[in-house]
C-alpha cells in the first residue's frame, strides 16, 4: 500500500478517535455539571429552608407549647370553668386568650406556608416530615370522627392565619412576618368582620367554660399532635423541657 494513502488512512483514523473520544469527553463533563447544578439547587433549597426555620421555628414553637398547655389546664384543670366562677373580665379573658391562643399558632402555621411555598421542597426529608406533623395538628382541628365541638374548617384555618398575620422587619431582601399580640387581638375581637371567624368556637368555649359540655376527645387529640410538633421542632428538649410535655391520657387516636 502506497505510504501517503497509509499515513491518511492512519490520520483520519486518529481524527475520528480523536473526535469520538471528544464527544464522550464532553457528554461526560455535560452531565457532570448538569450533576453538580442538581447538588448545587438541592443545597440552596435546603440552606433556604434552613433559614426560614430558623427564623420561626422558636415562634411556632412558642405557640405551640402555649397552646397544648392552655388545652391541658383547660381539659385536666378546669381552667375555663374556674375563672368563669369569677369576675366577668376573667370570663372574658378564659374566653378571648383561648381563642388568641389557638389563632396565634394558626398564623405562624400560615406565616411558614407562605415562606415556603414557592420553593421545590418535594425531595427535602425534612420537608416532608414537618408537613405531616402539621396536617395532622390541622386534621385535629377538623376530623368528623368526634362531634363537631371546637370544630375549625381547613378553610377557616388558614382564614384565622391570615387575618393574624401582620408586617414586621422589611429590608430590600425580605419581609419578616409576625403574628399580632394579645393586645392587638381583643382590639380587633371588637370588630365583626374579624370576630365572625370565631364565632362557633366562642360558643364551644363557653359551653366549656359553664360546664354543659364533656367531650374533650377533639381537644384531646389536639394537644397530643401539638406535642409532637413540639417534639419533632425541639427533639433535644432545648426550648422546653421534656417533662413538660405530657399527653393528656384516656384518649383513642
Amino acid at each position: 500500500m502506497n505510504v501517503e494513502i497509509l499515513t491518511a488512512i492512519i490520520a483520519a483514523v486518529i481524527a475520528l478517535a480523536s473526535t469520538i473520544i471528544s464527544i464522550y469527553g464532553q457528554g461526560r463533563i455535560t452531565k457532570l455539571a448538569h450533576q453538580l447544578n442538581q447538588q448545587s439547587e438541592e443545597k440552596s433549597r435546603e440552606t433556604k429552608v434552613a433559614e426560614i426555620m430558623a427564623r420561626y421555628r422558636d415562634p411556632l414553637i412558642r405557640s405551640a407549647i402555649d397552646l397544648q398547655r392552655r388545652i391541658y389546664s383547660t381539659v385536666r384543670l378546669d381552667y375555663l370553668e374556674k375563672l368563669y366562677q369569677r369576675s366577668q373580665a376573667e370570663q372574658n379573658y378564659a374566653i378571648q386568650h383561648t381563642l388568641f391562643l389557638i389563632a396565634e399558632y394558626l398564623g405562624w402555621v400560615e406565616i411558614l406556608r407562605r415562606e415556603i411555598q414557592f420553593l421545590d421542597l418535594g425531595d427535602i426529608e425534612m420537608n416532608r416530615r414537618l408537613m405531616q406533623v402539621l396536617f395532622k395538628i390541622s386534621d385535629a382541628f377538623f376530623s368528623e370522627k368526634t362531634d363537631s365541638a371546637f370544630r375549625i374548617y381547613y378553610g377557616e384555618q388558614r382564614a384565622i392565619g391570615e387575618i393574624m398575620i401582620s408586617v414586621g422587619h422589611t429590608t430590600i431582601d425580605s419581609t419578616k412576618h409576625e403574628c399580632i399580640g394579645y393586645a392587638s387581638f381583643v382590639k380587633r375581637f371588637n370588630d365583626p368582620e374579624f370576630a365572625i371567624w370565631f364565632g362557633r368556637l366562642k360558643n364551644d368555649f363557653e359551653r366549656k367554660a359553664e360546664g354543659s359540655f364533656t367531650n374533650d376527645e377533639r381537644l384531646i387529640v389536639l394537644q397530643h399532635a401539638l406535642i409532637d410538633l413540639i417534639d419533632f421542632l425541639d427533639p433535644e428538649g432545648i426550648r422546653t423541657p421534656k417533662e413538660e410535655r405530657q399527653k393528656i391520657s384516656s384518649v383513642t387516636t
